[in-house]
């Protein structure tokens, strides 16, 4: 028997799911003993608290507990008495468990098929945690009366095989992210300015206008190349198909560009551009002041530094597979494919589109 009267435990508290049946009889012996005795030097809340302490519980849970499993006994001289009992609160408190278990997955049932078939339409882009944090923050006309779930129980079911027709292969495989290479970085100078030289850390994303460039290539024996720029507070991706990738093709595409916003001037939405380091940017110097633009360059085999390009880069060989002749797909496709990835809702973004995080700026630009 322990004398929990003056116990000072700092157990941490764990809920009841991870309680044990030992817990429960060693509830039962302290509990019974405190309320048989007469003569207890603390009251019963002080006693409660150092109980749940020793238990390694919250006080509320306790007392959960408790209400669970008192039973009513009659002692030698036929007096009732009213105990607790371990065998009776762990058997109703696992069957709760399982009822509660159950109810959540049937009651939650429409939201979660909502969410596999948006998981599942054509051309879907989006996480499940993008999905279901767009349909609760975004759309919540749309789940009206449905019963939501969290990313985490979502998952948690997906390893349970508690939802139908959908397993853990129906989800994209996750991939590490390549650590940085530092050991070749700065082996070969940067064409034009360093991107050490940007009066910005890679961290920054607080102004708009600032952008990183570079190219998607076909296959072996393709032809066909799209020129890419990403905002990087907004993410949005600008897409512009190419012939070739000779330099002075590139700097035409950049004409394209400037022409899609007329009521600015091209430094209010082009401050700088930072390039990767291919041969098909060695123009940059026309660019530069064709946009009045500062032009910086990444360190070579430094992708990562232009890591909200590169991200969109791989969105586009969700459309254009790696190997891909580039020519063959039409301006629309492309087009097209490009609007779905600037309305991928973004969970880096507050579970926003990059499309409605450029608009809004470029409202900014326009009411300043």
């Amino acid at each position: 028997m322990i004398n929990l009267n003056y116990t000072n435990c700092t157990k941490p508290k764990q809920k009841n799911k991870h309680l044990t049946f030992d817990f429960y009889e060693k509830i039962q012996s302290e509990y019974n003993r405190y309320i048989s005795s007469k003569d207890n030097p603390i009251k019963k809340t002080a006693f409660m608290k150092n109980l749940a302490s020793f238990i390694g519980t919250s006080l509320s849970n306790l007392y959960d507990i408790i209400n669970d499993g008192l039973i009513t006994t009659i002692n030698s001289n036929y007096e009732e008495l009213i105990e607790f009992n371990a065998i009776t609160a762990y058997e109703r408190r696992t069957k709760k468990s399982k009822i509660s278990n159950f109810s959540k997955i049937n009651s939650s049932k429409d939201f979660v098929d909502l969410v596999v078939k948006e998981f599942r339409c054509p051309n879907n882009i989006n996480s499940i945690d993008e999905i279901i944090n767009d349909l609760i923050r975004n759309r919540p006309s749309e789940i009206e009366g449905m019963v939501t779930i969290s990313t985490s129980t979502f998952y948690n079911y997906v390893e349970q095989n508690k939802i139908d027709d959908f397993n853990k292969y129906d989800l994209p495989m996750k991939t590490k992210r390549a650590k940085n290479k530092e050991s070749k970085k700065g082996k070969t100078k940067p064409k034009g300015t360093s991107i050490d030289e940007r009066p910005f850390t890679p961290d920054d994303r607080s102004e708009f206008g600032h952008w990183e460039g570079d190219t998607v290539v076909s296959g072996k024996d393709g032809k066909g190349a799209l020129l890419t720029l990403v905002e990087r507070k907004s993410r949005h991706l600008l897409v512009v198909p190419l012939s070739n990738l000779k330099a002075k093709t590139i700097s035409k595409a950049f004409y394209k560009l400037r022409k899609l916003y007329p009521d600015f001037e091209p430094k209010e939405v082009f401050k700088s551009i930072t390039f990767d380091n291919g041969v098909e940017f060695s123009d940059y110097e026309s660019i530069g002041k064709y946009l009045k633009v500062d032009i910086y360059f990444a360190h070579p085999y430094s992708s990562w530094e232009r890591g909200s390009n590169e991200n969109c880069n791989r969105l586009i060989r969700y459309f254009i597979p790696k190997g891909s002749d580039i020519s063959k797909y039409s301006t629309n496709f492309i087009l097209n494919a490009t609007d779905l990835i600037n309305l991928k809702i973004r969970k880096v973004l507050g579970y926003k589109s990059s499309l409605d995080l450029f608009n809004d700026e470029l409202q900014i630009l326009k009411n300043a």
